[in-house]
C-alpha cells in the first residue's frame, strides 16, 4: 500500500482564485516563449489565407498551362493513314484559333521508346480487325471488344500515366476521336437517307442542380475540420507538453504541489490554458473564413469560393466547441502520462495521427450524418461541418453529433481531473517497477506500446511499395505482428508461456471452436448487413477492397495461407497474447473482452471493417478467457478467415436471402460457447468482476 496525499472525494471544476492564478501563469509563460507563440498564434493566423492564396495561384497556373500545352503524338500501325486522317479532321474542326488544337504530330521510328524517353506524350497504335483478334487471343491487354464492334478498326492510345501531360493528352484525344466517330457515323446516316437529323434523336442534356455554394462548400467542408484539428493539435500540444511533462522534467511541478492550491485547481488551471489556446486557434480560423471568404478580401479561386455569412461563421464556431474541449483533454492526459518532455514528444505523433483520422470522415462517399457516424466523436462534427457549408443541415442529427462529442469531452475532462490525483502520474516519480522492469512495468506500459505499434502499422501499410499481396501481408502482418510480441517478451522479461497463454485447453473446447467459427462468420456477415443500414458503405468501395484482397492471379491455397493462417497465428500472439496478458488486471472479464476486441478492430484501418473485426475480436477474446489458452483463438481465427477466402473465391454468398440464416448462426454460436463454457479453464490471474477499491482510491475520511 502506498500513501497518497489527501484529495477531494469528488473532484469538480471550479473557477477559484487559485485556478485563475495558475491559468494566468500558464498564459504568461506561453507569451514569453517565442516558439510557442509562433506555433499557437502566428501560424493559425497566416495558414488559412496562405492556403487560399496558394489555391487560387495554383488554379490560375493550371489554367494557363492547360491553355498553352501542346501534346506531342505519333501514329503507328498498319492503318496509320486512316488514323492520321482522323487527326487531321480534329485539327480542321478545331480551327486555327481554337484552344483545342494542341496535338502536334511527331515522326519517330520507335514510338514506344520515344514515349519512355518523354519525346512523345502519347501515340496511337492502329490495329486491323485481324490484328485485334490476335491481341484478344493472347489476352495481353485484358480488354474485350463488344460483339457488335466485331470487324471494326481498333485504335489503342498508349500513354504514360505518371506524366500529367501524357495522361491528360490521352483523355482529350479519346474525347476528340469519339466526337469524330460520331460525326462520321451521323454523316453516313444522312447520306443513306435517314429522315431525321441524328442530333435530334433522343437528345440528352444533363444539368447540375447543385448551387455553386453547395459544390464549393462540400469541397471546403471536407478539409476544414482536418485543417482546424491539425492547427489545434500543433498549437495546443506545445502548451500541453510543457505544462505537465516539461514541469516534471524541470522539477517545478513538485514545488507547485506544495502550495495552497489543490490538485484539482492546479489541473483545472492548466487545462483551461490548453483550452484557451485551442479555442483561440478555432476562433482565428473561423474569423479567417468570414473575413477572407465572407467579405471577399481574398480571391480563393473557384475551388473555395464559399460565401461565409456571420451566422454561418458563428454556427461553425459553436459546432467546434466540443472538439476544442475534447482535443485539449486528450493532450493534457498525454502530457500527464509522459514522464518527461522528450517522452511526450515521442508519443505526440501517434496521438496527433489518431485524433486526425476521424476528421477524414467527410471524404467518404455518400456518408450522411443521419447514420451511425453521428455517434462517433469528432467524425460526426466533421461531417456536420461539411453539411453546414453545403446548406443541407439536419437539425436533430447535428444536435446529437454535438452532444455526443461534448459527452466525450466531458468524460475526458473527468479523466484528467481524477487520473492526475495519482501521485506517481502527476509527479513522474520513478517507482520500484521503473527500476526493476519486468511484468509489473509491462502492465503499466501496455497501452503505450500498442499505440506505438499502431503508428508503426499505419506507416508500414501506407508506405509499403509492394504490389504483390503475398509480400505485403508477409511484411505488414507476418513480420510486424510476430516481431512485436517477441520484442515485448524480451524487453519486459516476460514468461512466454504465461504472456502468450501457451496452454492446452480441455478437449471439449475444440468441438466448440469447430461449431463456432462458421457460425460466427455467418453472424458477422449479417452484422455487417445491419451496420449498412446505419452506416452505408458504397458498393464500389467494398468491391474494390475485395478485388485487392483476393486477386484472381493468386491461387486459392496461397490466399488461405497468407490471409488466414498467417494472421490467425501472429495476430493472436499479439492481441490475445501480450495485449490480453498486459490488461488482465485492469478490467473485469466482460470489459477485457470489449477493450481487446475494440483495439483489435482499430488495427484494421478500413472504416467499414472496424465494427465487424471488433466483433470478431470480442469473440476471440472471450474464447481465450474461457479456455485459458490461445490455441482455440488461433484455430477460430484461421477457420474464420479461411472460410471467408474460400467462399469468396468460389463466389458463394451465404445468408443474404433469409433471416433464418442469422437466427441459426446465432443459435449455433450460443451452442458453441455453451460447449466451451462446460469445458472451461479460466484465464489465470484475472481481475475480479467487482474488485474491492484500492486503498489509494479511498477518501481520506
Amino acid at each position: 500500500m502506498k500513501w497518497t496525499p489527501p484529495r477531494e472525494s469528488v473532484p469538480t471544476l471550479r473557477l477559484t482564485p487559485a485556478v485563475r492564478a495558475i491559468f494566468g501563469l500558464e498564459i504568461r509563460s506561453l507569451m514569453r516563449d517565442v516558439r510557442t507563440v509562433l506555433i499557437s498564434v502566428v501560424l493559425p493566423v497566416l495558414l488559412l489565407p496562405a492556403l487560399f492564396l496558394a489555391s487560387s495561384w495554383m488554379e490560375d497556373q493550371r489554367v494557363e498551362r492547360e491553355e498553352a500545352r501542346t501534346y506531342r503524338f505519333a501514329v503507328t500501325g498498319a492503318d496509320s493513314a486512316f488514323a492520321a486522317s482522323l487527326m487531321d479532321q480534329i485539327a480542321a474542326e478545331s480551327g486555327e484559333e481554337a484552344t483545342d488544337r494542341r496535338f502536334l504530330p511527331v515522326r519517330t521510328d520507335d514510338a514506344r521508346a520515344a514515349l519512355e524517353r518523354a519525346l512523345l506524350d502519347l501515340y496511337v497504335e492502329t490495329l486491323t480487325p485481324q490484328e485485334w483478334e490476335a491481341v484478344e487471343a493472347a489476352d495481353t491487354l485484358n480488354l474485350e471488344m463488344p460483339d457488335q464492334y466485331a470487324g471494326a478498326r481498333v485504335f489503342l492510345i498508349r500513354f504514360h500515366s505518371s506524366r500529367t501531360a501524357s495522361r491528360e493528352g490521352a483523355d482529350r484525344l479519346r474525347e476528340h476521336l469519339a466526337e469524330v466517330r460520331t460525326a462520321r457515323r451521323d454523316s453516313m446516316l444522312v447520306a443513306a437517307g435517314f429522315p431525321v437529323d441524328p442530333e435530334m434523336v433522343a437528345v440528352v442534356e444533363a444539368r447540375n442542380v447543385a448551387t455553386d455554394q453547395a459544390v464549393q462548400g462540400a469541397r471546403l467542408g471536407r478539409f476544414l475540420t482536418l485543417i482546424l484539428m491539425g492547427l489545434m493539435l500543433l498549437g495546443a500540444s506545445a502548451v500541453a507538453t510543457d505544462t505537465l511533462a516539461g514541469e516534471k522534467e524541470r522539477g517545478t511541478l513538485t514545488t507547485l504541489l506544495t502550495t495552497a492550491a489543490s490538485r484539482t485547481e492546479i489541473i483545472t488551471g492548466k487545462l483551461l490554458a490548453i483550452v484557451a489556446v485551442a479555442l483561440a486557434i478555432a476562433l482565428i480560423q473561423i474569423l479567417n473564413l468570414w473575413v477572407y471568404l465572407g467579405l471577399g478580401i481574398i480571391d480563393a479561386g473557384a475551388g473555395f469560393a464559399v460565401t461565409v455569412t456571420p451566422t454561418l461563421a458563428l454556427s461553425l464556431f459553436v459546432l467546434f466547441l466540443p472538439v476544442v474541449a475534447l482535443t485539449s483533454g486528450v493532450l493534457l492526459l498525454t502530457s500527464a502520462h509522459a514522464r518527461s518532455y522528450k517522452e511526450a514528444q515521442l508519443v505526440l505523433p501517434a496521438v496527433i495521427l489518431g485524433m486526425s483520422l476521424p476528421t477524414l470522415a467527410p471524404f467518404l462517399p455518400d456518408l450522411s450524418l443521419r447514420s451511425a457516424i453521428m455517434l462517433v466523436p469528432i467524425a460526426n462534427v466533421a461531417v456536420g461541418v461539411r453539411d453546414l457549408l453545403i446548406g443541407q443541415v439536419h437539425g436533430p442529427s447535428l444536435l446529437v453529433a454535438w452532444l455526443v462529442t461534448g459527452a466525450a469531452a466531458t468524460w475526458v475532462t473527468a479523466r484528467c481531473i481524477r487520473a492526475l490525483h495519482d501521485e506517481e502520474l502527476i509527479t513522474g516519480d520513478t517507482s520500484r517497477e521503473e527500476f526493476l522492469g519486468g511484468p509489473d512495468l509491462f502492465r503499466k506500459r501496455v497501452i503505450r506500446w500498442f499505440i506505438v505499434l499502431w503508428a508503426v502499422k499505419v506507416l508500414v501499410d501506407f508506405n509499403l511499395p509492394v504490389d504483390d499481396l503475398r509480400v505485403a501481408v508477409l511484411v505488414s502482418v507476418g513480420i510486424v505482428f510476430l516481431a512485436f510480441p517477441l520484442i515485448v517478451i524480451w524487453h519486459f522479461r516476460l514468461d512466454p508461456k504465461k504472456a502468450l497463454a501457451l496452454r492446452m485447453p480441455r478437449p471439449g473446447v475444440w468441438l466448440g471452436v469447430l461449431l463456432g467459427a462458421p457460425a460466427g462468420l455467418v453472424a458477422a456477415n449479417f452484422a455487417f448487413q445491419l451496420m449498412d443500414f446505419v452506416l452505408p458503405v458504397p458498393t464500389e468501395l467494398v468491391e474494390n477492397f475485395g478485388q485487392v484482397l483476393m486477386p484472381e492471379t493468386i491461387p486459392v491455397w496461397q490466399l488461405v495461407l497468407f490471409l488466414a493462417l498467417v494472421p490467425g497465428i501472429v495476430e493472436e500472439l499479439t492481441f490475445r497474447g501480450v495485449l490480453l496478458h498486459g490488461l488482465r488486471r485492469r478490467f473485469g472479464p466482460v470489459g477485457l473482452a470489449l477493450v481487446v476486441g475494440i483495439i483489435f478492430g482499430f488495427f484494421h484501418f478500413q472504416i467499414f471493417r472496424i465494427p465487424a473485426t471488433a466483433l470478431l475480436g470480442v469473440i476471440l477474446t472471450a474464447v481465450t478467457l474461457l479456455s485459458g489458452s490461445i490455441f482455440p483463438a488461433i484455430l477460430w481465427h484461421t477457420l474464420n478467415n479461411g472460410l471467408a477466402v474460400y467462399l469468396g473465391a468460389r463466389g458463394v454468398e451465404f445468408g443474404g436471402e433469409s433471416w433464418w440464416w442469422a437466427v441459426g448462426s446465432v443459435l449455433l454460436l450460443a451452442l458453441a460457447f455453451w460447449i466451451i463454457w462446460r469445458s472451461r479453464t479460466p484465464y489465470p490471474d484475472l481481475r475480479s468482476p467487482q474488485p474491492d477499491r484500492d486503498l489509494d482510491d479511498r477518501d481520506p475520511d
